[in-house]
């Protein structure tokens, strides 16, 4: 009996052995293993998206400039021109201040002007060039700061002018009692019916002060009341 169960429990340790080593072999090399299942591929990432389309404005563009010419500046008036034919003046010493001017506008003039000159000595001059043939073709008389003008001394000259075109200036002299008298008879004796012209120097002086010197009668020789002295005459004649 004993024996029987010695038997057994031998063959049972024998078979529990086989099955231990039978467990731990590896797998023939033959047998192929079974392949893991087939994973679909990973999709590709989606494009980025596609920026948005931003409407960049054109530049401004400036609006042509017009293609009308810029209005023209005034050109200052030329300066005028002289007359044809010879010109006479005869004055004083106002006229001796403005002797360059007058020979610069007017070319050829003969100016006949002496400091402190009276009227009547003024127009004996006048005789003695119209006696001789001396006159020119216009004569300008500025005649009257150094004492008074009558009307008779002022028909005396309208007539040795002979129908030339005169010129008289009126006399500026703001300390000189005669002149207001000499130059209201300048202006009432004056006239188109005479071929005279007036040109009013004393008018013209009393809106330009800075002419002149202390004495407020004479300017600067050649200076800028000189030359719009030069340029009045040149206007009358």
């Amino acid at each position: 009996m004993h024996r029987f169960a010695g038997l057994l429990l031998a063959l049972f340790l024998a078979s529990a052995c086989r099955l231990a080593t039978s467990a731990a072999q590896p797998p023939h090399p033959s047998a192929r293993p079974t392949p893991p299942p087939s994973l679909s591929p990973a999709p590709s990432p989606p494009p980025p998206p596609s920026p948005a389309t931003v409407h960049i404005p054109s530049p401004l563009v400036a609006a042509p400039a017009s293609t009308q010419a810029p209005a023209a500046q005034q050109a200052p008036a030329p300066p005028p021109t002289a007359p044809p034919g010879g010109v006479t003046a005869i004055g004083d010493s106002v006229m001796l201040d403005a002797a360059p001017n007058l020979r610069a506008l007017v070319p050829g003039i003969a100016i006949d002007a002496v400091v402190s000159r009276p009227v009547g000595v003024g127009v004996g001059e006048l005789q003695r060039l119209a006696a001789s043939g001396a006159l020119g073709a216009r004569v300008v008389i500025h005649l009257g700061t150094n004492g008074g003008f009558s009307s008779a001394q002022l028909s005396q000259i309208v007539g040795l002018a002979a129908g030339r075109p005169l010129v008289l200036l009126t006399n500026h002299c703001p300390y000189c009692s005669w002149v207001a008298g000499n130059n209201a008879t300048i202006h009432a004796g004056c006239t188109a019916a005479r071929h005279c012209t007036v040109a009013d120097w004393n008018a013209l002086a009393d809106a330009n002060p800075e002419w002149f010197g202390r004495d407020g009668v004479h300017m600067p020789i050649g200076g800028a009341g000189g030359e719009a002295y030069a340029e009045m005459v040149v206007r009358d004649l």
